[in-house]
């Protein structure tokens, strides 16, 4: 037994020596170089350079300082700076390829998109030309491996990648990545493979922002099999953290090079929101950020990836408590979304500080034409924490300073969302600024890239309100029309929640119907292209404070016309070119007025009215002897006024024309009743009736 393993071994022993031998004599580093590089170069395309090369019996085979060059042969493609290949000889003549080690130190690969669009990978291996078939052998070649293949490890180490886009439409990164696997044969085209990838992306940088995202870390274990025949890969086990957060998958791609189709499970453990939101923090630079509450997802999704119409998903997202705390925004959503096929069900409470809402509805074909039905309800909302106004900063925008016609303006672009929506909302209560509405109620509609308020109605006192509105986004600066009414809102709260700079100017009980359309979403183009009908009625109100008011005091030298109450305000305006027509009547117990004329959207003035003074007023203006001229026979004051200037700087100034007429007149009656007065002692009793048509003709013919 003794001599038949030392012959054993002293044969095994000669045949090690012998083909050590015959590999040094005749597989030398350069007969390999020379067949291997040309072969290599047709069938990629590519130009290929090897530094170095060694050939063992026991270490396999090594070559130093590998590299793929660039389509141009200017700069490197992919670059290795060793690779190593161990194999075993013997299995070889059973038609069995084993591979023991392979191994790649320091590899890297440059990926480029040119300004045009296409990547510097596309040209490599492209040697068919069009309409170029292939020879049997060629396809039986495809079908199944020419041997049984085993590579007990592939290993890749301190691997580096990285990408730049010249059309700046994707995110730049760069990054390394470390790889252990293995591959087995499973018989003709099968291949099964498990292992563990590390990987690190050390930078992306976004466009167009420019904003960089910094060292992020995931880690993947997997076992799979794949058929090369049939382009099928199946999933048995795959487990992946991204920064410490753990997801789970498996399933089947099928047919992956040419049309994948999937059926894969994807579980999201319960994440840890507090713990998610350091990760951002830390990579995205969001200061002041706050997470909390728990976040799970276990999906499964089924369909072509390049025909999302035929995706299908099902499963439920789960949203426990996740609270997000913001730049003084502190919002938090409980409930579930659940998915079935191609719709969406959507059952979620939020609140957002004092705010509380449900939030109910559906999401139907979410992979092709989505079709929203989305409803809101509220016992309560306080819009001033929603709307906060604008806070301001001592810090200079890029714009401040330069001249209003270098800064780059632009109207809103079109929107062309492939969508549809609908729903209601309803709000018990809500306060804004200082109006308070209740019984809030409106019905929306989202449609070819248009916004439809079918109905906004609103209680507010015990005034109400009812507008409808369309949008259309689909245009350059978009289109939009407006009709409504106000019932006995309190003007002051509508004036001062929407025109601060007016506050506390105007009270009373508003009421008015208004019918607008426009477009355009800069200023300029809004004056142009606004066109407006409305009318409006005041009761039981005063202006106060304001420069109209102020200015009017001061030129008729009445103070107390820097209030001015009114019983009621009746009028209509329209709006067109840039250009308001007033036409209205102001009354109460000491004034009565009818400004109309032109009022300019750049706050122009250009009015003319009647200013009806009661006798309390009269005697204080414009001195005695002006005063008896205005007067009529109850003593009230006429007064013709014209305002021009602009509501920050009115200037009035009277309507000489119209009121010399008026003195001319009261003086002519004056003279005419002089003249044809008689004493009736001297003339008789018929005289004044024989008279009197004459007098009346004439003050006719003066009038």
């Amino acid at each position: 037994m003794k001599k038949i393993l030392l012959i054993v071994i002293a044969v095994s022993a000669l045949i090690a020596v012998s083909l050590t031998i015959l590999i040094k004599t005749f597989v030398t580093p350069e007969r390999v170089k020379a067949f291997l590089v040309p072969r290599a170069e047709e069938t990629l395309g590519r130009k290929i350079s090897i530094g170095g090369m060694s050939i063992g019996l026991f270490k396999g085979i090594s070559v130093k300082d590998l590299a793929l060059r660039e389509a141009d042969e200017k700069s490197d493609f992919v670059t290795c700076r060793d690779f190593v290949l161990k194999f075993k000889l013997l299995p070889l003549l059973s038609g069995r390829l084993i591979i023991d080690e392979l191994k790649f130190v320091s590899p890297e690969v440059r990926i480029l998109r040119d300004g045009t669009g296409r990547f510097n990978f596309e040209d490599i291996g492209k040697k068919e030309k069009p309409g170029e078939i292939k020879t049997e052998k060629q396809a039986a070649e495809a079908e199944g491996l020419p041997v049984s293949l085993t590579v007990n490890n592939v290993s890749m180490k301190d691997a580096r990648f990285s990408f730049a886009d010249h059309t700046k439409k994707l995110p730049g990164t760069r990054g390394t990545f470390n790889l252990a696997v293995s591959i087995k044969s499973m018989g003709g085209a099968r291949l099964s493979s498990e292992g563990e990838i590390d990987f690190k992306l050390e930078e992306a940088v976004l466009q167009p922002s420019g904003k960089k995202i910094k060292n992020i870390q995931a880690a993947m274990k997997y076992a799979m099999s794949v058929d090369l025949k049939s382009k099928d890969l199946h999933i048995e086990r795959g487990e992946m953290k991204i920064q410490g957060f753990p997801l789970s998958f498996s399933g089947d791609i099928r047919n992956f090079s040419e049309a994948p189709e999937i059926d894969m499970a994807v579980l999201v453990p319960k994440l840890k929101l507090q713990e998610l939101q350091k990760e951002i923090s830390a990579h995205a630079g969001l200061k002041g950020l706050a997470l909390s509450g728990g976040f799970a997802a276990d999906l499964k999704l089924k369909g072509q990836i390049r025909k999302p119409e035929t995706l299908k998903a099902d499963g439920l997202i789960t949203l426990d408590k996740a609270a997000v705390s913001y730049k003084d925004i502190d919002t938090t959503l409980n409930g579930a979304v659940k998915l079935e096929g191609q719709s969406i069900g959507i059952n979620i409470s939020g609140a957002i500080g004092k705010n509380e809402a449900d939030l109910k509805g559906s999401v139907s074909n979410i992979f092709s034409t989505p079709d929203i039905n989305l409803n809101l309800h509220s016992k309560q909302l306080f819009l001033d924490e929603l709307i906060p106004a604008g806070k301001t900063t001592s810090k200079k925008t890029p714009d401040e300073g330069r001249p209003p016609q270098a800064r780059p303006l632009s109207e809103a672009r079109p929107l062309n969302l492939n969508l549809t929506a609908e729903g209601e909302i309803r709000i018990g209560s809500a306060s804004y600024k200082d109006i308070r509405m209740s019984d809030f109620h409106a019905k929306y509609k989202f449609r070819n890239n248009k916004i439809e308020i079918s109905k906004m109605t609103a209680a507010a006192g015990k005034g109400k309100m009812n507008i409808s509105s369309v949008a259309d986004l689909s245009k350059p600066g978009y289109a939009y029309n407006l009709a409504g009414n106000l019932d006995s809102l309190h003007a002051d709260e509508i004036v001062n929640s929407f025109f601060p700079k007016a506050k506390d100017t105007v009270f009373g009980l508003l009421s008015a119907n208004l019918k607008l359309t426009g477009a355009g979403t800069l200023p300029e183009s809004i004056k142009k292209n606004l066109v407006a009908d409305g009318d409006f009625t005041i009761k039981n109100g005063k202006i106060t404070a304001t420069q109209l008011t102020r200015s009017l005091a001061l030129f008729l030298n009445i103070k107390e016309l820097e209030t001015i109450d009114l019983k009621q305000a009746d009028g209509t305006i329209r709006i067109r070119n840039g250009v308001a027509r007033l036409d209205s009547i102001f009354s109460s117990d000491d004034i009565a007025m009818d400004p109309s004329g032109y009022i300019g959207l750049n706050e122009t003035l250009d009015l003319a009215f009647d200013l009806k003074l009661s006798p309390r007023l009269t005697g204080k203006t414009m001195g005695s002897n002006i005063a008896k001229y205005i007067k009529d026979e109850s003593g009230w004051g006429m007064i013709p006024l014209k305002v021009s200037g602009t509501f920050s700087n009115p200037v009035y100034a009277v309507d000489v024309a119209k009121a010399g007429k008026r003195v001319i007149r009261k003086e002519a009656e004056k003279a005419i009743e002089k003249l044809f007065k008689k004493d009736k002692g001297t003339e008789g009793d018929k005289t004044p009736r024989e008279q009197k048509p004459v007098e009346d003709l004439l003050k006719e013919i003066l009038r």
